[in-house]
């Protein structure tokens, strides 16, 4: 029986995230923690996630529905991602997560980009991350609306990568200090923040104003990069989370640990990620992650990931 695997990183957003939607600088790297696609032969297509909660769901292969309306909103980024290709053939397809879903760390791109990437090789397309990256986004696009192409780009590519002004290219960066990370349950979707913040923009005449200000931290942490200056990107931190409060895109709990991060010295710690929970990321030492652990934050594995989605063919 022939199988595809595609083994995708996770992500963590240093800088710029909101911004990067209006067209504003960010900063993002993929990390160890990881979801596997795999595809297999079979007489029908099923889709099924023990991780992700959804259960196993049979698809007509004719208008690419599934059973329940419900459900169907569920996997719109599998059914989308599917969609892509013409030519279907019926499938197992399994996606398992090493995290929980819908934590900021990018797993809703991490589902585009391993479907993408499993099944096109399964019909026998041999596509580069690039061409992964780039298809991937406009699934997200399709079926999100709003956003940016940070979590399908770095997810794909790997590494740490910053992602222009008004810009469609992506740079490659070679600096990275540690990093420590962790997450809580989000009170708010991804969409429905974007859809905050764009509340906000059409609301208050500060807002490209706050946007400016964390392109310009983003471009300062750039440089920080650069040089390996931890104090100043540490610095940066905070004034990007604090702008994003501004935003009203954070949350209680990412709010008291980030001022608790400051009071008691650590050298950096923001939201990251889409925000109403979800994830934080500071500058890794020991009383970092303790601290984390001590407001509920579930640990991730935070080292670079440098290859981005890589693709196994099993035939058995």
């Amino acid at each position: 029986m022939r199988t595809v695997e595609a083994l995708v990183p996770l992500k963590l957003t240093l800088f710029g995230e909101h911004a990067i939607v209006y067209g504003e600088p960010a900063i993002a790297m993929a990390i160890s923690e990881s979801m596997k696609v795999t595809v297999k032969e079979s007489d029908r297509t099923i889709i099924s996630s023990s991780s992700l909660h959804i259960g196993n769901i049979r698809v007509n292969l004719q208008d690419m529905r599934v059973e329940s309306d419900q459900i169907s909103k569920a996997l719109s980024f599998v059914i989308e991602a599917l969609n892509y290709f013409e030519e279907k053939r019926p499938a197992l397809i399994n996606i398992e997560s090493s995290v929980d879903p819908s934590v900021g760390l990018g797993t809703s791109a991490a589902v585009i980009v391993g479907v993408i990437a499993a099944y096109s090789k399964f019909l026998g397309y041999d596509f580069t991350n690039l061409e992964i990256a780039k298809i991937s986004r406009n699934v997200e696009k399709k079926v999100q609306g709003l956003g940016s192409r940070m979590d399908t780009f770095t997810t794909s590519l790997g590494g740490i990568l910053y992602f222009p002004r008004g810009s469609e290219n992506v740079e490659r960066l070679n600096s990275l200090p540690e990093i420590a990370s962790g997450y809580v349950k989000r009170t708010a979707t991804t969409a429905e923040i974007l859809r905050r913040v764009k509340t906000v923009k059409e609301n208050g005449r500060e807002f490209n104003e706050i946007l400016k200000l964390i392109g310009l931290v983003v471009e300062d942490a750039r440089d920080a990069l650069d040089k390996m200056d931890v104090e100043t990107l540490g610095q940066l931190m905070y004034i990007n989370h604090g702008l994003l409060m501004s935003l009203g895109v954070t949350s209680p709990i990412l709010d008291e640990l980030v001022s608790t991060a400051r009071n008691i010295g650590l050298p950096g710690c923001k939201m990251s990620g889409g925000g109403g929970g979800g994830s934080a990321v500071c500058l890794k030492s020991p009383k970092a992650e303790l601290l984390l652990e001590s407001r509920g934050f579930k640990l991730v594995k935070s080292e670079l990931n440098r290859t981005g989605v890589t693709i196994k063919e099993i035939n058995s």
